[in-house]
């Protein structure tokens, strides 16, 4: 724990111990429960609003202190249990290493807050932090990559991408390409997560029932060689994270893959662009949509055993409840976790279409079991590289895609701890 943090604390507890004689009042002792994270901007923002709330509102004795620490899992383990935090934010890369350090003090199910409304969590959120059917950690949002597309541009192509397998995709990708007009059919972030999640739709195993990556298969095979001969021609990967959303917005781009964090962001580029109707839909698959992939963060406990355990199992109760998910979700991009805030949110009059879209893809996907966790060892830069390095060369039309799924297995299969 940094010095400035051991000062926030001492300050803290003088302020209340000066209150408590101001009021000559006995007071009960006041639980400080310290949440780290390593969010930034509007993230970091919403968490601060939602400290802020939790403190005005709770009857407790607990104060809710948030602090940003950079290298978090490396300062707990060097700290002694007095200096470490409570609470943590983490995301499913980070979940093996908190196990394998063995700072995980309870899991969320001793909280009675969660236990009372655990069947209100999607599936999905409930997977990303599970472990042997276990649930280590709260999740805090859910997101996926989905297909934004450009729907006047796309009706004039016949394309129905409620309906669309992979070869429509194919097929109408290459029919809106024009590289004497400056359009292409297809824009991809150049990032792992890109090819990741078109596996994903593919009908990839990602991680198999040995705990070991699988995307290998004959599904991910053939999700290579589509992808192959969709971008080789008719596709593009870029590195300026805004130039896809710029491209679709201006109608030079007829689709493109990215998160459902993007949302506001493309629609308000679109809107400022050439003003076309803007659809989403999940990503396709061979027989039509696929499996979609979900992230989000999470929040788990490290506090130890005792009344500091209790205090933070209260809190992680209250960001469980729908005022902090429905707080948390307003003011980030993230989706709630919770089915009852999304079917609410269904029903508010004037709901965009674009968020109606992802609303009742978040649904069906619950329902219908076609979503897959994000995997836990996604931290190992090996395998993150050589999933970009398959997308890159993929792109580049290569004579044999699948060489490069095979080495991106082995290269992410080599952090695997099941």
């Amino acid at each position: 724990m940094s010095h400035t943090t051991r000062i926030t604390r001492a300050l803290l507890a003088l302020i209340l111990l000066l209150l408590a004689g101001c009021t000559g009042e006995e007071q009960q002792e006041k639980h400080i429960i310290v949440l780290w994270h390593a969010f930034t901007g509007v993230e970091s923002q919403a968490l601060q609003a939602l400290t802020d709330q939790f403190n005005a509102d709770n009857v407790l004795d607990i104060v809710l202190l948030t602090e940003y620490q950079q290298d978090i899992i490396t300062k707990i383990s060097s700290a002694t249990i007095e200096h470490r935090p409570d609470l943590v934010i983490l995301w499913p890369k980070d979940l093996q290493a908190y196990i394998t350090a063995g700072l995980i003090g309870t899991t969320p199910n001793f909280a009675p807050a969660i236990r009372r409304e655990r069947a209100d969590l999607l599936p999905m959120a409930e997977a990303l932090y599970s472990v042997n059917d276990t649930m280590l950690a709260l999740p805090m949002g859910l997101a996926t990559y989905m297909l934004y597309y450009n729907v006047d541009w796309l009706s004039d192509l016949v394309y129905m991408p409620e309906t669309a397998t992979w070869e429509d995709f194919r097929q109408t990708v290459c029919a809106a390409t024009n590289p004497s007009g400056g359009q292409v059919g297809l824009g991809l972030p150049a990032n792992a997560s890109s090819l990741l999640s078109l596996l994903t739709s593919g009908g990839a195993e990602i991680v198999g029932a040995d705990g070991f990556y699988n995307f290998a298969d004959n599904a991910g095979q053939q999700t290579a060689l589509l992808l192959n001969e969709t971008l080789g021609t008719c596709g593009v990967v870029y590195n300026d994270v805004d130039d896809g959303i710029g491209r679709l917005s201006h109608s030079s781009m007829a689709m493109l893959v990215e998160s459902s964090l993007r949302l506001n962001d493309i629609d308000q580029a679109v809107i400022a662009g050439r003003n076309f109707k803007l659809g989403v839909s999940a990503l396709p698959g061979p027989a039509g949509p696929g499996p979609t992939l979900w992230y989000g963060p999470g929040m788990v406990i490290v506090a130890p055993e005792g009344d500091r355990r209790d205090a933070a199992l209260s809190v992680l109760g209250w960001f469980f409840s729908t005022e902090a998910q429905a707080m948390w979700s307003a003011n980030t991009d993230y989706l709630p976790v919770r089915r009852s805030l999304i079917e609410s949110r269904l029903q508010i009059e004037g709901l965009k279409a674009v968020e109606m879209s992802l609303l009742q893809m978040t649904l069906s996907a619950a329902d219908q079991a076609t979503w897959v966790a994000w995997p836990r060892f996604t931290d190992n830069m090996a395998c993150r590289a050589s999933l970009l390095r398959g997308l890159l060369s993929i792109g580049e039309g290569v004579t044999t895609p699948g060489a490069y799924i095979d080495t991106a297995v082995t290269a992410c299969n080599t952090g695997v701890k099941p």
